[in-house]
């Protein structure tokens, strides 16, 4: 009899261990939010005109246009301003003032859209874009 009521005590046992595992198993199973991969593109946009070698516009004015142009195409961008520095086709060293646009989310058609609008809207010769493979999320805090 001893031996009964003993079997069934461990059979229970192992019955509530395994249940908490399981358990236990669900609550460490809860993840964060995962990242979704994405496409970035990355607009680098000399303030030089083509012709002059020069800033004929302020960078307000260059960044409203800019961001008139972009906001017909796309639903948002991140801006910053930035300098840079290049030699050109002759081998003089330029150096200008630059605005950095970078999307999230858009397509390769909406980039050129952007582009052709803004070559002819700052006279530029050209427009460096990078594009790259990228996970984003939008984190909005611990939830309760």
């Amino acid at each position: 009899m001893f031996k009964i009521v003993k079997k069934v005590f461990v059979s229970v046992v192992g019955v509530i261990v395994i249940g908490l595992c399981f358990f236990l198993s669900g609550c460490a199973a809860q993840q964060e939010p995962q990242a979704n991969q994405t496409t970035k593109y990355t607009m680098y946009i000399g303030l030089n005109d083509k012709d002059k070698y020069t800033q004929l516009i302020s960078y307000e004015e260059a960044e409203k246009e800019v961001s008139d142009i972009a906001l017909k195409y796309v639903d948002g961008f991140t801006e910053l301003y930035a300098k840079g520095a290049y030699k050109d086709d002759k081998g003089i060293l330029v150096h200008e003032n630059s605005l950095v646009f970078e999307f999230y989310s858009v397509t390769d058609q909406q980039m050129k859209a952007i582009m052709d609008e803004v070559l002819k809207k700052l006279n530029q010769k050209s427009i460096l874009i990078e594009k790259q493979t990228v996970n984003d999320e939008f984190y909005e805090g611990v939830k309760q």
